[in-house]
């Protein structure tokens, strides 16, 4: 038989022919896991997804144009509806100025299944305009939400549009 002794030798030999892999390229994969963890936790937490799960189907395309004209402010926006349930505006924002449905005009009202077209918003009356959407910010960006009722779903799109013109001094 074999002795206690010679199976410890043999063991360390053993475990001592066995490569395993070195500290550097330990942490170089632990490096490159950490930064694909960061890298999917920014995606989820900045929407980069876009509308993703059960959060619906709309979607912008394209960047939204806003044009103020008398005291209205009109609102286009490219709109792509990849579902099949018929979504509706709910409530828009542009600016610091919010309205809910019934104080806006939308067309088309109801944004079928499948649809791919142009959503034009416009909402009348307005007396006091936020800075963006003064004459010193035509060109720059405008911060947009549309919220929509889809079903049992109501999905917001939160966008960056584009003053068109104005004519607030």
């Amino acid at each position: 038989m074999f002795s206690l002794s010679f199976y410890r030798t043999s063991m360390r030999r053993y475990l001592k022919s066995k490569r395993a892999i070195s500290g550097a390229v330990t942490a170089l994969i632990l490096v490159i896991v950490s930064v694909a963890l960061a890298l999917a936790v920014a995606v989820f937490a900045f929407g980069l997804f876009g509308t993703f799960g059960s959060s619906g189907q709309v979607q912008a395309i394209g960047t939204p144009v806003v044009n103020v004209k008398n005291g209205d402010i009109y609102l286009t926006v490219q709109i792509k509806n990849s579902g099949t349930v018929a979504a509706s505006v709910q409530s828009v924002t542009i600016g610091n100025i919010t309205e809910p449905a019934g104080s806006f005009t939308a067309n088309p009202t109801s944004i079928p299944g499948g649809f791919d077209g142009t959503l034009t918003i416009i909402i009348t009356g307005v007396t006091h305009f936020p800075g963006v959407l003064q004459q010193s910010n035509i060109g720059g960006s405008v911060p947009v939400s549309i919220t929509f009722s889809e079903g049992s779903l109501s999905p917001t799109l939160t966008l960056q549009g584009v003053l068109n013109s104005t004519n607030v001094a």
